[in-house]
């Protein structure tokens, strides 16, 4: 009976001790966000560096005019996350539905200046700074936090594609055009942590919850 006694109490001391090891081994892993679009080469095969890790995709420069007429870059972001979508301002359909899930975003991280919403319009003839100002004003934007960009067709349409793998969509009669649903969580290495879908606000909430993974993931290497 005492050996019995005995090892009930040595399982009783090894749980705990086992259930510690398990959480610091695996929990953090099980929180971090994955990242999207490894590169790959002519043949099509994943790219890895000199450790053997895979190399992903970062978001390419990109330099555009805000809504109050400043000239945004990546280096305005240095040290920041943000939260990228396509967007054009007379759209009727989903984007005022998108734009106003963004604001749920501002809201819950309004206090945070490392997170910052990023809306590129797909359409620059006609979304020009004071078309962009009067559109954030609608939803409130706050212009330190979340950018409204317009520029050059081009460098915006080859951003999209070639930096957020969006599809462009050919419309008869017009210029090929681009218009997601998608919001993208940019790390501040330029990665793409998260794919959503900005007009569902579940996904959002999925969305919210993911940025503050991002922070704790940051806040833990610093």
């Amino acid at each position: 009976m005492s050996n019995v006694k005995a090892l009930i109490l040595v399982l009783l001391l090894l749980v705990p001790l086992l259930v510690f090891i398990f959480i610091g081994t695996f929990g953090e892993h099980h929180f971090a966000l994955k990242t999207y679009f490894p590169q790959s080469d002519d043949a099509g095969n994943v790219m890895l560096d000199a450790k053997g890790d895979t190399v992903w995709h970062q978001v390419p420069p990109f330099s555009l005019t805000s809504q109050q007429g400043k000239t945004i870059s990546q280096t305005d972001l240095a040290g920041d996350i943000y939260v990228a979508n396509f967007f054009f301002a007379s759209c009727p359909g989903i984007c005022p539905k998108m734009t106003s899930q963004l604001t749920r975003v501002q809201e819950k991280f309004r206090e945070e200046p490392n997170v910052k919403l990023v809306s590129f319009t797909v359409d620059p003839e006609r979304d020009s700074v004071s078309v962009l100002q009067e559109y954030a004003s609608m939803y409130n934007a706050d212009p330190a936090k979340w950018y409204f960009l317009t520029g050059d067709r081009d460098e915006i349409y080859t951003l999209a594609q070639k930096g957020f793998y969006l599809p462009v969509q050919q419309v008869a009669g017009q210029q090929d055009f681009i218009h997601s649903e998608k919001f993208m969580l940019v790390d501040r290495e330029h990665h793409v942590r998260g794919i959503y879908n900005g007009l569902d606000p579940e996904d959002v909430d999925r969305l919210i919850v993911e940025i503050n993974v991002l922070l704790d993931e940051y806040s833990k290497s610093e």
